[in-house]
């Protein structure tokens, strides 16, 4: 039996274009290798070269965490703490993704000497465990048993960020015990317009679940880490020499990341449905916001405004979350306004 070939141009055509087409794909899949190949061989470069400054960051901030602070147990869960300084007692509440470390860092960047701070790490940071049924409200009834322990009678109050719900919440519920409430960059509800994306909120997520990617952003990507947590580039721009000093800092005390993420994620569940109570709340208080903060939008500070009425509002035009830009007007203005306060 003969076979008949059909020679005619349109066939050869046909064939012509499979075999280019065969010729692309495998030659695509060579460069996809090749840039794989390209991607892993960098990525072991980069481990190799930064792991072990990674490993000595870590090694060093853990250590330091478990040699500056202290357990109380209390009937409204485990509390980690540490005291430091003498004078004027300051109760010093962190944002997300700090703990009693970051609180005192705070508390030495605002307040300076001449005061006596006891810094806690709220629910779910470092070791302090998320006990059943976590409350903004038995989170503050365990900062008052705390300074029964700690024999002290009146403090002056600070919430920063997500630390201003437990901050507002212990001024509420026991005036007698709060001398003076100051809220800085604080969260005061729940979501608000102006708050940092869901997105980035997730992309945030994912960096605090892992301690060496963290440690990459903060060591090369200073500038899009801190946009992240709501300092804007515009802003990031012109930090002076000091000034980016102190904004590594900031990201530094926050080693190691992973240790913080439960925390942060029990705030958002905690903060989700949170109004201001301010039936009780006495004492003298200080808010201030930049109107430029990406993270937590300065609608928060406006409704603590409107719902303390003994507060007084500053409003910085620029500085995003943390103020760091506008860390020396603050200062002062935290001096006059304890100055003024009988506190």
């Amino acid at each position: 039996m003969q076979t008949c070939l059909d020679l005619s141009p349109g066939y050869s055509d046909y064939k012509l274009e499979v075999v280019f087409l065969k010729e692309i794909k495998k030659r695509s899949r060579n460069i996809l290798l090749i840039i794989f190949a390209f991607l892993i061989c960098s990525a072991v470069i980069l481990i190799a070269l930064t792991y072990p400054s990674y490993h000595e960051t870590m090694t060093e901030a853990e250590e330091q965490l478990l040699a500056n602070s202290n357990i109380l147990k209390t009937e409204y869960g485990d509390i980690e703490y540490a005291v430091k300084g003498e004078g004027t007692p300051v109760l010093l509440l962190h944002g997300a993704g700090g703990g009693y470390d970051q609180g005192l860092w705070a508390g030495k960047v605002i307040f300076g000497d001449d005061y006596k701070f006891i810094s806690v790490s709220r629910y779910g940071y470092l070791r302090s465990p998320i006990p059943d049924n976590a409350s903004i409200g038995s989170q503050a009834a365990a900062y008052k048993t705390l300074l029964d322990n700690l024999s002290i009678d009146k403090i002056i109050v600070v919430g920063v960020s997500a630390g201003g719900p437990s901050a507002t919440q212990f001024a509420n519920d026991y005036p007698d015990r709060c001398s003076a409430l100051i809220l800085i960059s604080a969260v005061s509800m729940g979501p608000a317009p102006g708050d940092q994306d869901p997105f980035y909120v997730s992309i945030i997520h994912i960096i605090q679940q892992s301690d060496y990617v963290y440690w990459l952003f903060t060591r090369f990507f200073q500038s899009t880490i801190l946009e992240l947590m709501g300092i804007p580039s515009q802003v990031y721009e012109t930090f002076s020499p000091e000034q980016k000093e102190l904004a590594q800092e900031m990201l530094d005390i926050m080693h190691p990341m992973s240790q913080r993420y439960k925390g942060t994620v029990n705030d958002e569940k905690m903060i989700e449905f949170y109004t201001v109570p301010a039936d009780n709340l006495s004492a003298p208080t200080l808010i201030i916001h930049a109107k430029d903060d990406a993270l937590v939008s300065y609608k928060h500070a406006e409704n603590a405004h409107n719902k303390i009425d003994q507060s007084q509002l500053v409003l910085y035009d620029t500085g995003g979350h943390g103020m760091i830009s506008q860390m020396n007007g603050t200062r002062v203005l935290v001096k006059e306004f304890l100055s003024k306060s009988a506190y």
